[in-house]
This record gives C-alpha cells, sequence and structure tokens, in this order.
C-alpha cells in the first residue's frame, strides 16, 4: 500500500510539472534495492536488469530520469507491479501515438502508478 501512495504522489508530480523531484524518487528506489537486498535476494537480479535496460533507454532518450528511478524502486518492492506498470505504460504510449504522433510528449509515471494499482485490485 505504502508504495502505491508513493506512486501516486510521482505520477501527480509528473502529470502536473512534467518531472519528479529527486527526493520524491531516490527514497524509493532506495527503499527497492534495499527490499530486495534484504529480504528477497534473488529478487536484485531484476532489480539491476531492470536499472541497467532503463538507464541505457534514459541515455537514447527514450524516458526520463525519474522513469527510471521508480521502475528500479517497483522492481525490487513489488515484481508483479513492475509488469503490470509497463504494460500499462505500453497501452497508454500506443494511445499516445495514435492521438499525437510520433515524438509527443509521454508522461509515464502515471500510467506506471495506474498498471501497479490494477495489479492490485487484480492480486486481492
Amino acid at each position: 500500500m505504502a508504495m502505491l501512495v508513493w506512486l501516486v504522489a510521482c505520477a501527480v508530480f509528473d502529470w502536473r510539472k512534467g518531472e519528479v523531484p529527486n527526493w520524491l524518487t531516490l527514497p524509493g528506489m532506495a527503499a527497492g534495492i534495499a527490499y530486495a537486498s534484504l529480504f528477497h535476494s534473488e529478487r536484485l537480479v531484476l532489480v539491476a536488469a531492470t536499472f541497467i535496460i532503463m538507464l541505457g533507454l534514459f541515455f537514447i532518450k527514450g524516458m526520463g530520469g525519474a522513469d527510471v528511478k521508480v521502475l528500479t524502486g517497483v522492481a525490487g518492492l513489488w515484481p508483479a507491479g513492475l509488469v503490470a506498470a509497463l504494460l500499462a505504460q505500453g497501452i497508454w504510449g500506443v494511445i499516445v501515438l495514435i492521438r499525437k504522433g510520433r515524438g509527443a510528449e509521454f508522461r509515464a509515471i502515471p500510467a506506471y502508478a495506474a498498471g501497479a494499482a490494477l495489479s492490485a485490485i487484480i492480486l486481492l
């Protein structure tokens, strides 16, 4: 539940301002890494893969820095939420592409929050 509150807070910043401050994203990323390290060491592979792939996308301007930190945090805290978040991002991305065309601004963190919330509802 705390992760969903954090995701919604990040989503609100992203939706309103187009960026999410480090004071909000870094603690979530750190929490995901710490949780995976302490309680689910096998999950560290997922966290590392998520970080490396998303960082690569950041460097080619495929996503923002906040997206990298948020998805890395979600990977460590809730892998099912990560899958749902990425699925929601893909669906939302296709909708934005159809409506606005290639190169349109795309704020993904609200989609991550919606996908993770939906996975929470489905898994309950």
